[in-house]
């Protein structure tokens, strides 16, 4: 997981649509809170306005493609724009049941749309799942402070450096703190599927270190190509780079 930097400028359909979409579920909840509550009624926040192709393009671009998570490639997949804060109902622990309603007035939210992929945001993992560290602080209405919460969960382009909470041991992530810890269980990022597709970036990583260790028995093109690969695997671009980076400077190579 890497700290995703997001566009200022948010886009048109957000303020716009979103906005007029957002003020009526607003004012419908406002004539009568107690339906909401109850979960007999329901808010109408349109997919076809968050997940609009203008928003999901520059979310696509900002997070190069990855899940803003598991940092899974979504080249060849269609991820989804999802909620930061759960839209529809909150659980606090993944056996709760759903609590209702959920963060609604930022269903169209720019700082609470992310790109991610399918299985980080299964009802599996993420889903609905937001756990404070306080409970007692969590927001319910629209009008009320939302930074009075503290969340487990790391926002991803948050004031929280998620590389200074999660880190790797090989293919496998370790907390360095309750939020860290806290994150990789609620988006499962230790989950083995993931651990499979990190082992094979650091094959190719000890291929192209062993290239470097012994130069001497390859052409200096094939020298060359195994320095880019390494570079590129550490940039912020490229799938898995927090596991690139956390491995790879265990060797301490100069000259890369």
């Amino acid at each position: 997981m890497i700290r995703v930097t997001k566009p200022t400028a948010v886009p048109t359909i957000l303020t716009t649509r979103g906005a007029a979409e957002n003020q009526l579920n607003i004012a419908a909840y406002d004539l009568n809170p107690a339906i909401y509550k109850s979960g007999r009624g329901k808010f109408d926040i349109k997919n076809t306005i968050y997940g609009d192709r203008s928003v999901k393009g520059v979310l696509r671009s900002a997070q190069h493609d990855k899940c803003c998570f598991c940092e899974k490639s979504q080249v060849d997949q269609n991820g989804a724009v999802e909620h930061y804060r759960p839209k529809n109902g909150i659980k606090s622990a993944r056996k709760d049941k759903l609590t209702k309603p959920g963060y609604f007035w930022l269903g169209y939210d720019w700082q609470n749309l992310f790109f991610v992929c399918s299985a980080c945001n299964s009802t599996r993992y993420k889903g609905n799942l937001f756990p404070l560290v306080d409970e007692q602080a969590r927001v319910r209405k629209y009008n009320h402070n939302i930074n009075q919460e503290t969340p487990f969960l790391i926002n991803p382009a948050g004031a929280i450096d998620p590389r200074g909470h999660i880190v790797f041991d090989r293919e496998y992530p370790r907390g360095l703190s309750r939020f860290g810890q806290r994150t990789i269980e609620i988006c499962g990022l230790d989950r083995e599927s993931l651990a499979e597709k990190r082992k094979k970036l650091l094959t190719y990583i000890d291929l192209a270190m062993i290239i470097l260790d012994k130069q001497a028995a390859h052409t200096r093109q094939q020298v060359n190509q195994a320095k880019r690969f390494l570079r590129n695997a550490q940039k912020t671009d490229a799938e898995f780079s927090a596991v690139a980076i956390d491995y790879i400077k265990r060797f301490n190579i100069q000259g890369l």
